[in-house]
């Protein structure tokens, strides 16, 4: 670690082809990285950030072993191959609105998907936040219809990294369907936060205020689920409280880091992400997939088979359980997708 008295530390709040607005003490300074440092990046892509991808379970579970070693790595040295918002940087001031990066700080956390533009053969990470100690899981009650399987991966996603999930079911002002009640009920019953919220009659606004405060807390979810104005709803005029790369790059604010970090009034940072099409988790090693989902963890041990996968072998102590109605039967069926590589 760099230790100059003269030096900045900062966070990114966001980033587009090399250039980043970073916020220090001294306000944000548009930054640029050191040149050994876009060398490093460039080399850590095809040695850390690459990983075969296989539907098939067999083959996962022969990979699960390299996976275990690369992700305790990983949670060892916890420094970045790769710059994202919310990573902490050492900086040098070259005039009162730049700077230069000249070293990324370890990171405490970071929740992380499959790039959806990676094909079958290779997959690259996406860290849709770092340093962050919850998220809020936006989906819409209804125009769209919330997509429950996306919802349990993005919990499953959360488990992994220990970060603490929250759902908020948007649009709860619109007609919808039963089974939207009756999801949310057992999403509470799994002990996780459900907010319903609405922009219109100003439902769950105040309780996620409360929620965001002094956290570092990530916004996401699917497209068209009122996220955005959501985010306006609970700050408003947050977009123009900080300056963003893409003013200066002619660029979609989304094109390198996909989020970007806000300040709250009442203290905390949001990061507000772009809509997601697709999720599919990154780096989670097959055998800590059942752990991911939390009603699996009492039963876990009691199989007949020590190597069970929990898909469709006798003597399953998961599979007897949802038979017997103690598990979900959509909830196993998102694990099995996830655990088989689908990301539908």
């Amino acid at each position: 670690m760099i230790n100059d008295p003269e030096m900045l530390t900062g966070m990114i709040l966001n980033g587009a082809h090399g250039i980043y607005d970073v916020h220090t003490n001294q306000g944000i300074l548009r930054c640029t990285l050191r040149g050994k440092l876009k060398k490093a990046f460039a080399q850590s892509q095809s040695i850390h950030s690459v990983a075969k991808v296989n539907p098939r379970y067999d083959k996962l579970i022969q990979q699960s072993k390299v996976k275990r070693v690369e992700k305790r790595e990983v949670a060892t040295a916890a420094i970045p191959s790769r710059l994202s918002v919310g990573d902490y940087v050492k900086i040098r001031q070259l005039d009162p609105t730049t700077g230069m990066i000249e070293e990324i700080l370890p990171r405490q956390s970071e929740l992380s998907r499959r790039d959806s533009s990676s094909n079958d053969k290779k997959a690259m990470q996406q860290t849709l936040l770092a340093n962050l100690d919850q998220v809020v899981l936006v989906f819409a009650a209804a125009q769209p219809d919330p997509h429950f399987s996306m919802l349990d991966r993005y919990l499953a996603i959360c488990e992994s990294a220990q970060i603490r999930a929250v759902i908020c079911l948007n649009k709860a002002d619109l007609t919808h369907e039963p089974y939207v009640e009756q999801a949310a009920e057992l999403y509470i019953r799994l002990d996780y936060p459900v907010i319903w919220s609405s922009i219109v009659n100003d439902q769950g606004i105040e309780n996620l205020r409360v929620l965001l405060k002094n956290h570092m807390t990530l916004f996401t979810g699917p497209s068209g689920v009122g996220k955005s104005s959501l985010v306006n709803a609970i700050e408003p005029g947050m977009a123009i409280k900080t300056g963003l790369v893409s003013n200066a790059t002619g660029k979609g604010r989304h094109t390198t880091t996909g989020s970007q970090l806000y300040p709250l009034s009442d203290g905390g940072w949001l990061a507000d992400s772009a809509g997601i099409r697709a999720l599919a988790a990154w780096n989670i090693a097959p055998e800590e997939l059942p752990e991911c989902f939390i009603e699996f963890r009492r039963f876990l041990g009691e199989c007949v088979y020590s190597d069970c996968t929990h898909i469709d072998e006798e003597g399953c102590a998961i599979l007897q359980a949802v038979e017997d109605g103690q598990i979900d039967g959509h909830r196993h069926k998102s694990y099995s997708r996830l655990f088989l590589g689908d990301e539908r």
